[in-house]
């Protein structure tokens, strides 16, 4: 069924025109992601879309009587309690659905919306969108201020709906499950005037759009190889989808040969391989041991043990307010805890990327701000690179460089603070919800260069893909506890609201869950962890040398004996090595 004719739109914002001569058609059967770099226009046009705002020029058509229901980011709701608020937006529908909706966004039904924090709200607004029937959801950012399980929800709940979907949204397992069709503002082309470009459509999920974007970029010669690199990685993890997976060494071998395939070629398509100033980690990293941390009268942290050693690269996870902050504070000793102990490597030089970190606004350009931290980043291989290189990779071109502190966005200043962290070359790295305010682009750049990061990483965030892209191994704050699991979806099955908490010290999930294990033997254990996945890699870089001598010996009956024999006992090694790593490793 046919729910709204876009018939040659404009809109143009201070004078600049984001879009022209835009003309598509919304049914009951789409379900369309909506995306492009910050600034190209997508709120712009959902706005126009939902009847919020008028275009410049074309118009609009909705099907007679249709139904939207719109979610702005940023929504003006009255201060009343949250249950009524929700229930106002259709008194027909009753009130236990209002509460439903809130009790799965983290929301106390009479907490009033006056009190609440401007996350809080963006939540409110959200249950108040979805709780009365529409025959078209326009949604700005629904997955904005929503922890990992709540995002899960969400997701489940679009997919159940009926009627049409525009959406907007940062989180690619979002678009890539939910969405059929992609509507792409694309990237400005410097030859080609913003009056000029049209959006383009897909038809498909996400990694649809991304491969149609690889395909056109081989095919004009317009973007570099890196760019063309990029896109295919990141089509390659889609498919892969989260780390629901029976066999840790063959996933990593695996994100291995897809980083390989991607630095065939051109030095350029290479990912950073950033290096950690002149100071190696030694063993000894960071170490909690009995920590509590008491605000407001509870323990946001009570009793947690956790162990994180050299190169490790660690998610952390949980609901909102769970403490995921708070533990990277005492992590970084910005916060000594009330008891407990905090230890850190005598080798360990950290830098900390906070939620609210953001370069002030001054008259001081890019390139000054970065070159008064360092002129260079070291690289792994021991060479270096200059600080405007670097910021060229994360979008800061030349000319932009020379461009003042103030007259950047907030999304330019918090990717510039990320450059200041990275640039100090720490050997340790702690990011706080380092993706907020970021593009798909620009996020699919910064996991790009994190891959490369040859020190210990620990990311505290909500988005799914990243997490699964760059982390092993999963903390997750709940109830005052640090729970360890293999990854996200093990921390998601694990989780059973139900369960009490017992004496509120740290539990850690695994092969040896039924007996208590000090920290040092957990650090022993991960020691062996990836000794046995270098094993791993060995064993198969020999088993396809062996399958290739094998090709090339096929006349030669005598020697294809030996190499066969040789396969089956390096077969037979290998699957020993991985069932160690997994008696290790997996919950």
């Amino acid at each position: 069924m046919h729910l709204v004719s876009v018939d040659k739109v404009a809109a143009s914002v201070d004078g600049r025109t984001l879009f022209s001569d835009v003309s598509f058609g919304v049914t009951s059967e789409d379900r369309v992601g909506v995306v492009g770099p910050n600034g190209s226009g997508k709120t712009t046009l959902l706005r126009i879309v939902a009847g919020e705002r008028a275009p410049d020029g074309g118009r609009v058509v909705p099907r007679r009587g249709l139904r939207v229901g719109w979610l702005p980011q940023d929504p003006a709701l009255p201060d009343s309690p949250a249950v009524e608020v929700v229930a106002a937006a259709d008194p027909t529908v009753e009130p236990h659905e209002a509460e439903r909706l809130l009790a799965h966004l983290g929301i106390d039904p009479g907490h009033r919306v006056g009190a609440m924090s401007g996350g809080q709200r963006r939540r409110v607004s959200l249950a108040r969108t979805l709780l009365p029937p529409s025959d078209l959801l326009v949604l700005d950012e629904p997955t904005n201020h929503l922890d990992v399980d709540t995002v899960d929800w969400l997701e489940g709940e679009l997919q159940r709906r009926t009627g049409g979907l525009l959406v907007v949204t940062h989180d690619r397992y979002v678009l890539e499950r939910v969405a059929n069709r992609m509507l792409d503002l694309d990237v400005p082309d410097p030859g080609r005037p913003a009056e000029g470009r049209r959006v383009r459509w897909h038809d498909g999920s996400y990694s649809s759009l991304l491969e149609a974007r690889a395909q056109r970029a081989s095919q004009r010669e317009r973007l570099t190889l890196r760019s063309r690199n990029l896109l295919r990685k990141e089509v390659a993890w889609l498919r892969r989808g989260p780390k629901a997976r029976t066999s840790k060494p063959r996933f990593r071998l695996e994100q291995v040969e897809v980083l390989r395939s991607a630095a065939a070629g051109d030095p350029e398509a290479r990912p950073l391989e950033l290096g950690t100033g002149r100071t190696r980690l030694g063993n000894d990293v960071l170490d909690l041991e009995a920590v509590r941390v008491v605000r407001g009268g509870l323990a946001v942290l009570d009793g947690v043990d956790a162990s994180i050693g050299p190169g490790e690269r660690v998610a952390v996870v949980g609901p909102n307010g769970a403490g995921k902050t708070t533990l990277l504070h005492v992590l970084a000793g910005r916060l000594a805890p009330d008891s407990g102990q905090v230890r850190r490597g005598v080798t360990v030089q950290l830098g900390l990327y906070e939620q609210e970190s953001i370069v002030a606004p001054s008259d001081t350009t890019v390139l000054d701000t970065l070159l008064a931290v360092a002129a260079h980043i070291p690289l792994a291989n021991g060479e270096t690179l200059p600080a405007h290189r670097l910021a060229e990779r994360f979008g800061f071109e030349v000319a932009g460089q020379r461009t003042p502190v103030a007259l950047l966005s907030g999304g330019e200043r918090r990717r510039l603070a990320l450059l200041h962290v990275l640039l100090a070359a720490p050997n340790v790295l702690l990011l706080d919800e380092p993706t907020n305010d970021l593009d798909l682009d620009t996020l699919s750049l910064l996991e790009d260069h994190l891959d490369g990061f040859g020190g210990t990483l620990v990311v505290a965030s909500h988005d799914r893909f990243l997490l699964d892209r760059l982390t092993d191994r999963t903390l997750a704050v709940r109830g005052g506890t640090v729970n360890e699991h293999l990854d996200v979806a093990a921390a998601r099955a694990a989780h059973r609201p139900s369960v009490p908490t017992g004496s509120g010290t740290s539990r850690i999930t695994g092969p040896s869950a039924d007996r208590a294990r000090s920290a040092s033997d957990r650090q022993a254990d991960r020691r062996r962890a990836r000794s046995l996945e270098a094993r791993v890699d060995r064993l198969t870089a020999r088993r396809e040398e062996l399958s290739q001598a094998m090709a090339a010996a096929a006349t030669d009956h005598a020697r294809l004996l030996e190499l066969q024999a040789e396969l089956r006992a390096v077969d037979a090694e290998l699957s020993e090595a991985e069932d160690q790593w997994l008696a290790l490793t997996v919950d």
